[in-house]
């Protein structure tokens, strides 16, 4: 018989880590056999969704409030061995802050998203640079901002990484932006509230 914690209130459960494990190496698999271009890239895309999220699920199974900085530990250690055979340096400076559960998952995907956008399309070829990314407690909620010291753009076309990431700030009642310029680099700023969720 299960035993109510906290005087009769059950916590909630959270991601146990291992199911994103376990979808890392499936799509592993299929990328065995698959030669389609296209193909490789969405399996790729997931695999790596599934790793970023394998590393937040991690610290949400040891319980209690979550510091997103944190994540961002691992999410720096993660990205240098990505990137170990490229000349780009990354550089993770996250202000400690408590996160809600509901914005955890999809802020780590934002994150990486953000992330690896800058890698794939920041530098061509064997172009040198850097990533910076920087979060903080803002007024009323948090700021995160990802910045490349890439080739830049006159504009930047809202393409399937941008959209994702743009849809779930959306979701969580935020804000972004876009900042751009040829050889100038890219930089998105996003704000989330947290206010609205004070109470629940």
């Amino acid at each position: 018989m299960a035993t109510a914690a906290r005087e009769g209130t059950v916590e909630p459960q959270r991601e146990k880590p291992g199911g994103y494990q376990l979808l890392q190496t499936l799509v592993g698999i299929r990328l065995r056999t698959v030669t389609d271009p296209e193909s490789v890239r969405h399996l790729t895309w997931l695999s790596d969704i599934a790793a970023a999220l394998e590393l937040i699920s991690r610290r949400m199974s040891v319980g209690g409030p979550l510091d997103f900085a944190g994540y961002l530990e691992d999410v720096a250690a993660f990205w240098a061995r990505a990137c170990e055979e490229r000349p780009v340096r990354l550089d993770v400076r996250g202000q400690s802050a408590l996160l809600p559960d509901s914005h955890l998952l999809p802020l780590a995907i934002i994150t990486h998203e953000l992330i690896s956008n800058a890698r794939r399309h920041a530098f061509p070829g064997n172009r040198r640079g850097s990533v910076a990314v920087a979060f903080s407690r803002a007024v009323g909620g948090v700021s995160l901002v990802v910045r490349d010291s890439g080739v830049g753009a006159e504009t930047l076309e809202s393409g399937e990484g941008l959209a994702l990431v743009r849809g779930l700030v959306e979701h969580l009642g935020g804000s972004m932006s876009i900042e751009t310029a040829p050889g100038a680099g890219v930089g998105v700023r996003i704000r989330l509230p947290l206010e609205t969720l004070k109470g629940h």
